[in-house]
C-alpha cells in the first residue's frame, strides 16, 4: 500500500532563520524548534473543548488586568517558537493585531495534553517556558480524566503547586485570580 499526503505549503522539516520564519503567514499548528519547522498534531474535539472552556473560565481574569487568548505564538528565542493552547498576558502587553507575544509578557501558559503532544507538553515545553522566564505553567491531562497540574517558576525550573481534579477549585499560588472550577472544564 502506498500512502499519499496532500500537498502543503508549509516548510515542514526545513531549517529556517528567524527572519524566514517570521515572514511566513501566522499558523497556530506550526512551531519552530531549533530552527526546524514542525507541524503540531491536529487537536481533537475534546482537546479544543477543554482549551476553550479554560479560556472562558480564565476570562474573568480581565478584571485583574489580564487578557486571555490562545493558541498564540510565543517567541521563546530566535529559533524557538511555541504556541501554547492558552496564554494569559498583562493587559498592557495585549495587542489585538499581534500574532506573537514575548515570553516576559506571559503570566500563564497552558498546554492541554492530547495524542501527539505528550512528550512536548510534559517534558520539552515546561523546560523551554521556564528557561524563557514564563511565571506560571499549567498542564491539563484529559485522559483518562481531567487533571490540571499547576506550576510556578522557581530557581531551577518549574515547581509543582498542585494537581486539581473533579470537584476541586484550582487555587494555585501566585495566580489566585485564576481560580476556576475543574467541573466547569469537565462539563465543557
Amino acid at each position: 500500500m502506498t500512502l499519499t499526503y496532500p500537498a502543503t505549503h508549509e516548510p515542514i522539516g526545513v531549517v529556517l532563520t528567524a527572519d524566514e520564519y517570521d515572514a511566513l503567514p501566522p499558523n497556530n499548528l506550526r512551531e519552530l524548534v531549533d530552527g526546524v519547522v514542525r507541524v503540531m498534531a491536529t487537536p481533537t474535539f475534546w482537546h479544543q473543548d477543554v482549551a476553550d472552556a479554560l479560556k472562558n473560565a480564565l476570562r474573568g481574569a480581565g478584571e485583574h488586568g489580564y487578557r486571555v487568548s490562545g493558541p498564540i505564538e510565543v517567541r521563546l528565542g530566535n529559533l524557538l517558537r511555541r504556541n501554547p493552547d492558552v496564554v494569559v498576558v498583562r493587559r498592557e502587553h495585549y495587542d489585538r493585531r499581534a500574532s506573537r507575544v514575548l515570553p516576559e509578557h506571559v503570566v500563564l501558559a497552558v498546554e492541554v495534553v492530547s495524542p501527539g503532544s505528550e512528550t512536548d507538553d510534559r517534558r520539552e515545553k515546561p523546560v523551554e517556558y521556564a528557561e524563557a522566564g514564563m511565571e506560571h505553567y499549567w498542564r491539563v491531562e484529559i485522559d483518562p480524566e481531567i487533571a490540571i497540574h499547576t506550576f510556578r517558576l522557581g530557581d531551577n525550573g518549574y515547581l509543582e503547586t498542585g494537581v486539581w481534579k473533579a470537584g476541586d477549585v484550582v487555587d494555585a499560588p501566585g495566580v489566585r485570580w485564576a481560580r476556576i472550577l475543574v467541573d466547569d472544564i469537565i462539563d465543557a
